[in-house]
């Protein structure tokens, strides 16, 4: 189970996976896949904010990503 991450190191580890982070489009910024259109909304203020568990399992699932890429 991943921990709790802080919002720019979870941007840093899903670039590595093509998956970008999209901030000025729409009510709440996301994180989206180019390759298969696929996004997840994240609210969030600043950098700094902390992405819980549940969400970080949950993009896990949304973009198909190993399981151990948060530790």
């Amino acid at each position: 189970m991943p921990k709790n991450l802080e919002l720019r190191k979870v941007i840093a580890k899903l670039q590595r996976h093509g998956i970008v982070y999209v901030s000025g489009k729409g009510r709440h910024s996301k994180f989206y896949d180019p390759e298969s259109k696929k996004s997840y909304p994240v609210k969030s203020h600043g950098k700094k904010t902390i992405i819980l568990f549940y969400a970080l399992e949950d993009l896990i699932k949304k973009f198909d990503l190993p399981g151990d890429v948060f530790d």
